[in-house]
């Protein structure tokens, strides 16, 4: 029961919440994620550690999918190369259990939210944007 309201909650906030907000969504959850899957790595608990770097990939690539690349031009073309860097430094980290890998894709998925929080209207902490970066996704 405490499942089934949890996920109209979870469902009624995806489709009231703004893109950009969402996006920004997209980049807390992979943190998350991450810092979860260092402190599995530190535990040996290998299967939870994959399991979560597994779900950091897919949102990466849920982000990566979801790049306009007409409207967004070089920048999503940049960002679209920064995703992949994302995903293969993951993949390594995953293999190696190397933590110091999944700060580094930290630190850059915090920056890309920290920077997607500036520029798109009516994200958290918004200043005003161009429209061609608000095309971006």
């Amino acid at each position: 029961m405490r499942y089934n309201a949890a996920q109209a909650y979870l469902k009624t906030q995806v489709t009231t919440t703004s893109q950009e907000e969402l996006v920004i969504m997209l980049y807390d959850a992979a943190i998350k994620f991450l810092n979860r899957a260092k402190i599995k790595i530190k535990e040996r608990d290998m299967a939870q550690k994959g399991i979560l770097i597994s779900k950091a990939l897919d949102i990466i690539a849920e982000l990566d999918g979801s790049l306009n690349v007409k409207q967004g031009g070089e920048l999503a073309k940049n960002l679209h190369t920064m995703y992949f860097y994302c995903n293969t430094r993951l993949l390594k980290a995953n293999i190696e259990l190397n933590t110091e890998i999944i700060d580094e894709v930290i630190h850059i998925l915090s920056q890309f939210r920290s920077a997607f929080a500036e520029i798109l209207p009516g994200a958290k902490h918004s200043t005003s944007a161009p429209a061609s970066q608000a095309s971006l996704y």
